[in-house]
């Protein structure tokens, strides 16, 4: 153990007089700095090697005082324990599993541990650091086992719970499960360097991790699961329907309905913005190696200037480019909340993407964005050889609104003799007829409602006799649909418009345009946000890429 004497000398050697009286009238930011820098200096040199005259150097006290709050560095030591179970324990409360389907809360638990583990290494090396101990100094820390014994109680509220509702099967603990999911959490820090080193980092980059996750929840309940009962349909959800939505899906509704919940509903469109802006930097992901994103260019139109952000994948120039159209209802959304979306397109389809931020409604309702197109276009085409791109090889696309303006350009491009060699349309707005069959199955959502939808049309084209007869506000209108690019169209299963997208694919190739459609089985309108929340969206935006570069090359 330290010699504990301190000289006149050490204990004025931290800060200058103000700054100690600040820590004297602030003794819990004392005693937080303090095991701050110790459990700093725990995981980096171990109980043995940590010093406290070092980690009385890294604070704003001295090192009188740490002895004063913790007696000794084993002391110490087995405070920076408890507070780091403590925050675990805390978390864990915040995620209000009680509130949960079972088996959704069983999920959300083990994927948290996975989570926490993987951003707070040090959590996992001090554990390490008290194996090596034999667990002594746990047992001297009284409240670790009143904390800890928290989580057993909460694993075991939701077994139950699950064994009630026939879902999980008899005869497990808790701690089984525990234990269970601590094993994987912690063996994914714990093993790193080893594991990387033989068998490369490849688990271990985003993509690695987020799969990784999905999996300590898969297995766990495979696990839990009563024999003849699958995860899915256990997941039971208020409307029928959704038992057939992807379960990747289930956790992107809500996340992305949680955040969506925090914003008030008299929110102007400024508000909204701000908010969708804030919803995708929380989402987004590290773009694929190789993609530059950082080239913007600002483009004259008859409708005011237009910014594009170009996202530039690896490959010899000239290369084919895709023109991108975001969704968010004519009202929202920029290159930047569609981030995931576009960096992806250009790794996996070696398109140069750009990205295009048009005038949004209500300020700029019908025809303003639409007006945009031909400019974007055109600036597309005459810069060719300065953007490194082929003008032969040159497409257009969008989701949601964005397939709308997509869609519609293309009728443009076709009447103005500017050739486009493809069209990708991700559940595009192609009509206003609700009288459809998916317009009233989906009336409620999920996530989008027939309400909200209609609600957006009258926001970017109020005129209801436009929306009812002019083919550059609803394409599927056109009377001659001949001579446009080949098309793409990726649909979704539960959205309300599914069957607007069906019917334009049909008139497309009624009027013999080869015409591709993927149904979006167990998917919902929106569902390529859920990028990073399992591979659902990412197959179908691989899917669409390999589209791509077949048909384009």
């Amino acid at each position: 153990m330290e010699d504990k004497s301190v000289t006149n000398s050490d204990s004025e050697s931290s800060g200058n007089g103000a700054a100690r009286r600040h820590w004297k009238q602030n003794p819990e930011a004392v005693r937080a700095n303090i095991l701050e820098v110790a459990r700093r200096a725990f995981v980096t040199h171990g109980l043995t090697g940590a010093k406290i005259d070092d980690i009385a150097a890294g604070t704003e006290t001295s090192k009188r005082m740490i002895y004063y709050y913790f007696g000794d560095k084993e002391g110490l030591y087995r405070a920076v324990m408890e507070d780091a179970y403590a925050r675990v324990r805390a978390a864990e409360d915040e995620l209000e599993l009680a509130s949960l389907h079972p088996v959704e809360a069983l999920r959300r638990l083990a994927e948290f541990t996975f989570d926490h583990h993987a951003e707070h290494a040090d959590f996992v090396r001090l554990v390490m650091v008290e194996n090596l101990h034999n667990a002594r100094h746990m047992e001297k820390a009284g409240d670790l086992s009143g904390q800890n014994i928290s989580a057993i109680r909460l694993l075991d509220a939701i077994y139950q719970r699950g064994c009630a509702e026939g879902l999980f099967r008899r005869g497990l603990s808790a701690l089984e499960l525990h234990w269970h999911i601590s094993a994987l959490a912690i063996f994914n820090v714990a093993n790193r360097a080893t594991f990387s080193s033989l068998f490369g980092d490849s688990l271990f980059e985003p993509k690695g991790q987020q799969q990784l996750r999905r999996h300590v929840g898969d297995m766990l309940l495979r696990f839990v699961m009563r024999p003849g009962l699958s995860v899915e349909e256990a997941s039971v959800r208020p409307i029928a329907e959704t038992r057939a939505i992807h379960p990747d899906i289930y956790r992107f509704r809500e996340t992305w309905d949680a955040t969506w919940a925090t914003l008030p509903t008299e929110g102007d469109a400024a508000t909204r913005r701000l908010h969708f802006e804030s919803v995708s930097r929380s989402l987004r992901l590290p773009s694929p190696e190789g993609v530059e994103t950082d080239e913007e260019h600002w483009i004259d139109t008859d409708c005011g200037p237009v910014r594009v952000r170009l996202f530039r994948p690896p490959g010899t120039e000239p290369l084919p480019a895709l023109i991108y159209l975001h969704g968010g209802a004519w009202r929202q959304g920029s290159p930047e909340t569609h981030w995931n979306i576009t960096s992806r397109l250009a790794a996996w389809s070696g398109h140069l993407v750009i990205s295009v931020d048009y005038a949004l409604a209500p300020e700029h309702p019908y025809p303003e964005a639409l007006q945009q197109m031909p400019a974007v276009i055109a600036w597309a085409r005459e810069q060719a050889a300065t953007l490194g791109l082929d003008p032969a090889r040159l497409s257009i696309g969008g989701d949601g609104a964005g397939g709308n303006l997509a869609a519609a350009a293309t009728l443009i491009c076709r009447d103005a003799g500017v050739p486009l060699a493809a069209q990708l349309l991700i559940y595009p707005v192609c009509d206003f007829d609700t009288s459809r069959p998916s317009c009233s199955e989906y009336s409620e959502g999920p996530l989008w409602t027939l309400a909200q939808l209609l609600s957006a049309h009258a926001q970017y084209c109020p005129d209801m006799t436009l929306r009812e007869r002019d083919p550059l506000v609803a394409p599927l209108l056109a009377a001659d649909h001949s001579g446009l690019p080949r098309a793409y169209l990726a649909l979704a299963e539960h959205d309300p418009l599914r069957d607007s997208g069906l019917a334009y694919a049909g008139a497309l190739e009624a009027a013999g345009v080869p015409a591709e459609v993927d149904p979006g089985k167990g998917l919902v309108r929106d569902y390529l946000h859920a990028i990073g929340f399992g591979s659902a969206a990412e197959d179908r935006l691989r899917d669409m890429s390999a589209w791509l570069k077949r048909t384009v090359g």
